[in-house]
């Protein structure tokens, strides 16, 4: 790839998909530094790993550096990628530098708009527990590891492949996976069939003797399917016909924990059944998570067995569905769904468990998503009885007129006359109002990919629920 000399220096090194690829590139061996503007949980983990993180972004960080990366987030005059550029130190992107990495060894890529971050730490589990020791680099913190990226021994890594700026259809993958595919990131993509053409590309990119693994319960997966004749495909879904479908789907409690039992349906050579897989997260979009797990281990010789024991001691992954407090009858869970159809999906989900009112605090992710979706982001929260709005999170966009959280709160009153709609403009008075309205068998959802999280530990010690 390059000379272990070189300096690597990361731009934007606390978010997640940054510094799984800078952790693997220290374990090899590379000397890394990186750059943010605020210490979070996973710069605390980079520290003890002796990467050295500067809390600011300036051109002094730059010493002695031989190459920068930087993720989509950085913007073009941020002060260290400007003088990377002036001074003439190769710049790569975060997925350039994954492709490279990638080049190491024969590579799994898990893509979609949704999903992919439990679709591969189902893999990694898997293939971490049947002795593969792959090579992890993450989107999310797996909890059962307590990290997002390892550099294994095996012959094999296991990538997550953002979408979000189309540069995931650079990725050498032998192995691919498509989840499904849904109208995301119009700052980038012009339309839907943009977004198909990019993973066309993606998928077009799976060598001869590799394999792409479809879920044919998305209809915009389906329609790519005519465009990737010379691919071999493996399907899987819901629907019956796929190779590897499930059907008996449960969901069950135990102990206070959570689980959705099925039996597996395999129809490749002759039809097969494996009866009672426990895997311990709930919903139907899990459960196909969890299909594209299993029919893409077994493509890689692992046994049922292995597989079943694999998925009943998965841990899920740190904001999905993370359930922060279990007290009083309550529960207070953390979700990352940012995205109509993930907010959709999660509601759904918690409703299979909730027996009393399901009370959600969202956090709107981007004004730019928010006013695409607009109706969407409505409509998915149609099985909270209670609903409090949390500012826009930005993400570095700039605000628009048309619509903020103000906007959004009075929509929602319009379309949910019988539900609590509140707008949060004070955290302490939101919190006591939130106390106030909880009885005994409600449960607490705080939804959103930037301060909700943060929000949500805050009201548990407010509340002294944690």
């Amino acid at each position: 790839m390059f000379s272990k000399k070189k300096n690597i220096h990361f731009i934007g090194i606390g978010g997640i998909g940054m510094s799984a690829i800078a952790a693997i590139l220290s374990e090899k061996g590379f000397k890394v530094s990186g750059s943010d503007l605020s210490e979070n949980y996973i710069i605390k983990k980079l520290k003890k790993k002796n990467i050295i993180v500067f809390l600011n972004h300036s051109k002094d960080n730059l010493k002695n550096v031989d190459i920068v990366v930087h993720s989509s987030a950085i913007k073009k005059n941020n002060i260290e990628l400007q003088f990377a550029k002036k001074n003439k130190i190769p710049v790569y992107s975060r997925a350039m530098i994954l492709a490279d990495v990638m080049r190491l060894k024969s590579s799994i890529t898990v893509s979609g708009s949704h999903g992919k971050t439990t679709t591969t730490s189902l893999i990694a589990s898997i293939l971490e527990s049947s002795n593969y020791d792959p090579t992890i680099i993450n989107g999310g913190i797996i909890n059962g590891l307590d990290l997002n990226a390892k550099l294994g021994k095996g012959n094999w890594i296991i990538a997550e492949a953002d979408e979000s700026d189309g540069s995931f259809v650079f990725l050498p993958s032998t192995i691919g996976i498509i989840n499904n595919i849904d109208l995301e990131h119009t700052d980038y993509y012009r339309d839907l069939e943009h977004i198909k053409k990019s993973f066309i590309r993606y998928a077009k990119n799976i060598p001869f003797f590799g394999l792409l693994f479809l879920c044919i319960d998305d209809k915009n997966v389906v329609d790519i399917i005519e465009e990737l004749s010379s691919q071999k495909i493996i399907s899987y879904g819901l629907d019956p016909s796929a190779n590897f479908s499930a059907s008996n789907i449960k969901t069950m409690v135990k102990k206070k924990k959570f689980f959705t039992s099925f039996d597996l349906i395999e129809n490749i050579h002759k039809k097969k059944i494996i009866k009672d897989f426990k895997l311990p997260l709930i919903g139907k979009h899990n459960v196909q998570n969890c299909l594209a797990a299993i029919s893409l281990t077994r493509s890689l010789d692992i046994s049922y067995k292995d597989i079943k024991r694999s998925i009943s001691l998965f841990q899920g992954v740190k904001r999905r569905f993370t359930i922060l407090a279990d007290k009083n009858n309550n529960l207070v869970i953390d979700d990352y769904a940012h995205h109509p159809s993930e907010i959709k999906a999660t509601l759904e989900s918690l409703k299979l468990i909730s027996k009393k009112k399901i009370i959600t605090v969202i956090e709107p992710h981007r004004f730019s998503r928010l006013e695409c979706h607009l109706n969407d982001f409505i409509d998915s929260l149609s099985k909270s009885d209670s609903i409090f709005i949390l500012p826009v999170y930005s993400a570095g966009e700039k605000d628009i007129k048309k619509i903020d959280s103000l906007i959004f709160s009075k929509l929602l009153s319009k379309k949910f006359k019988n539900k609590f709609i509140s707008l949060v403009k004070n955290e302490i008075i939101f919190f006591k109002s939130l106390k106030k309205i909880i009885s005994p068998g409600d449960n607490i959802i705080f939804l959103g990919a930037g301060k909700s999280a943060a929000v949500a530990e805050r009201f548990c010690k407010y509340t002294g629920l944690d």
